[in-house]
Formats: C-alpha cells, structure tokens, sequence
C-alpha cells in the first residue's frame, strides 16, 4: 500500500474520477429494466451449479469451467440485489489492476487504462467478468517479461478456462521463452523448456476440460459448440460488411439469437469464411513478425487480441476490456484515435442499443440506421487503429534491436 500511495496526485484524481463515472453506470444504467441480462445469467449459474439438482453439475452452455469463479460473485453475498453484489467485486478488481499497473508500469499508463475502460467499458466492465480473464492475462504477461515462464503458461491454462481467447497467446510466450534462451524460435526444434511450458499449458487446461466432462458429460464441450454456431454478431466488423452488402443488392436481416443481436443474409457464409481466414493469417503473421525479433512481447499480446477482435465474428462490448491494458501499456499515453473507439464503442452501447425497437420480421427497420452506422464508424476506427499500431510497433522494435 505504502507503493500505491506514493502516486502521484493527478493519478488518485483520474482514478477516483473514473470510479465515480463506472458507478454513476451502476447507478443510473444497470439497474433499468431489462438491462442486466447477463447478470441475471451469471445469477442463474452460479444457482444452478451450486444449488442445482444434483449440485455441482450444471455448468455455463457457453463458458469454460473456471467461469464459474467469477460468475459466482452473483451470490458471493447472496443478497437480492446481485446487480451491485458482482458490480462491486468487479470495481475493486479494476482498482486492484489498475494499481498493479501503476505499479508495475507507471502512473500514466495507469491513467491512460483507466480512463480508456471508463469510457469504452461504461456499461459493461462492471456487469461483464472479462475484466477477469484480462487481468490473468496481464499477470500472464507480466510473468513472462520476468522470466517466470511456467508461471506465464499456468496464467494463460487459467486464463483459457475461463474464457477460451487467451489460449491464442500462448505462442507468444513460447516464442519469448526461447529468445529468453538464446534460441531463434524459427530455426530447428524449441528447447525442451519451451516444449515443457507448452505441456504444461495444454496439461492444465486439459485438466479442466477432463474435470468439466465428469461434471457434465452432456455440456462440457459447450463453450466450442455454442461460440461455433453462431450467426456474425452485430457489432462485428464481419456484420458491417455483411450490412453494406445490403446497400448492392444482396438481402440482409436480423437475426436474435445466443444472448445477442445478429445479422443473417446471403453473404454471410462467404464473409464469414473470409473473417476466418484473416483471423488466422492476422495471428501468424503477428508469431512470425514477433519471432523474427520485431515486436516485442507486450505488443504482441495487443496485436494477437487486436486481430482476434477485428476479425472475429462477435465482438461484443465488453471484449475492448480484453485488449485496453495491453494497448495502455504499449503506447504509454493517450491516444485520440483510441479515445475516439472507447467513445464511440460508449454511444452504440449501452445508449444506442437502448433504441433498438422491434421492426417487421427479417428486416432492419429494427434496427436504427444510426446505430449502423455508428458501429460501421468505430469499426473502421478500429481497423486504422489496428494497422496503425502493427505498423508501429513493429517499427519501434526493429529500431530498439538496431
């Protein structure tokens, strides 16, 4: 405590200005009606797997089985307001991690996080539990910048059951790992420490899979099924091309389906496969670029969970709290164009999303046209923002290595 009282006055004031903002969200949003959906899921859950019949049994359909840790936070007390019970839990999480940064990195990326997830993350850093695995993944990387690869590979194995994405980072470490013994990861067999982290990784999450199977023999695959049928979610750079493709001729509708707004139409199949191709292209180039010694492990991390976002067919709100910290810590100050995401990512939820109306069934009339808008705008932010910052960091590595 005597570290995090030593920051500086501004940083307290950021932070207690953006504690004041996420509980004005708690306050003045999250407990409208028909807003806490996914509270009220976690909620259903943690009830269901602690005091189902039988106990012990019913797992998320959607989640990996350490979900329920942070789901759980519902009961955790089991007071009838499980809104501001888990909004709670997640706020002190957020302060914790923000310290840790400061901490760790300094008080302005501290700032800069916190100010970013307040704004992007309004409404949903403190009704959503990715801050948590976010907050695994950036132990996750701060154990590999010292050298405790093991610890960075147990990380990621918790961080990947308790919500898949972080598995993809566990290349990065690998190729950190053999840098860090004097090995070129793209020349000749990994030494057997970095085959051994990879084990382990694999062994623990594994391990979870194999425990969620005796749990729950018909589900325990559920968090691959259930993300595998999915329709392209909305707000997904994916969906705003499917969108556009409207405007040409080719028919386009919603779509409610899995907990979110969708759209469905004739090329969604095709584009889909495109978003699929690029997410894995995207992924390898960031080993490859990183592996030749042109990035370095903290971008690498912002660049794989930048590509997965952009390229994936969901992106939900609450996936910019998976990539803030990384980015935070990488560029070190406040950048308009990512300001300009978190606030436009701000506008389409919780405020545009809050105008959705029905409209004739498979049509868009349900959808207002400015809020397609919007998201196909912060989209194309996003996709500058992106190449910008590969570009970039590429570019900063290969003049630190020269």
């Amino acid at each position: 405590m005597r570290i995090a009282l030593r920051l500086p006055r501004r940083t307290w004031i950021v932070l207690t200005l953006a504690v004041a903002a996420l509980v004005a969200s708690l306050v003045l949003y999250m407990h409208l009606p028909n807003v806490h959906g996914d509270q009220s899921l976690y909620d259903r859950y943690a009830w269901a797997f602690w005091a189902g019949h039988p106990p012990l049994r019913s797992l998320p359909a959607e989640y990996p089985l350490l979900a329920l840790v942070p789901v759980s936070l519902t009961i955790l007390p089991p007071l009838p307001d499980f809104v501001s019970v888990f909004a709670v839990w997640m706020l002190a999480l957020l302060v914790g991690v923000v310290l840790a940064v400061a901490r760790r990195e300094s008080p302005k990326v501290a700032e800069v996080l916190v100010v970013t997830v307040a704004v992007g993350a309004w409404g949903t850093v403190l009704g959503r539990y990715d801050l948590v695995p976010a907050a695994v993944t950036l132990a996750a990387l701060w154990a590999a910048r010292d050298r405790r690869f093991g610890l960075a590979y147990a990380l990621l194995a918790a961080g990947a059951l308790l919500k898949l994405y972080p598995a993809l980072l566990v290349p990065v470490v690998a190729i950190e790992h053999c840098r860090a013994l004097g090995h070129h990861p793209l020349r000749g067999r990994p030494p057997r420490a970095v085959l051994a982290g990879v084990g382990l990784f694999c062994l623990l999450t594994a391990a979870g899979f194999a425990v969620a199977f005796l749990l729950d023999p018909a589900g325990w695959l559920g968090p691959f099924t259930y993300n595998a049928r999915r329709p392209l979610q909305v707000e997904s750079l994916p969906a705003t091309l499917l969108w556009l493709s409207g405007f040409v001729g080719f028919p386009v509708g919603p779509d409610k389906s899995f907990g979110s707004d969708n759209l469905v139409g004739q090329l969604a199949a095709p584009i889909g496969l495109v978003a699929d191709a690029t997410l894995v292209a995207g992924l390898a180039w960031v080993y490859v670029t990183q592996a030749r010694g042109r990035m370095r492990v903290a971008a690498a991390f912002a660049a794989c969970l930048l590509v997965v976002i952009c390229a994936g067919r969901v992106l939900s709100p609450q996936y910019l709290i998976w990539v803030l910290p990384f980015v935070a810590i990488v560029l070190r100050r406040h950048d308009p164009l990512w300001l300009a995401i978190c606030a436009l990512t701000l506008i389409v939820f919780p405020f545009g999303y809050l105008q959705l109306h029905p409209g004739p069934p498979g049509h868009l009339a349900n959808y207002p046209g400015f809020l397609l808008g919007l998201i196909a705008l912060r989209n194309a932010a996003l996709v500058v923002a992106t190449a910008r910052f590969l570009a970039a960091t590429s570019t900063m590595a290969t003049a630190a290595a020269t």
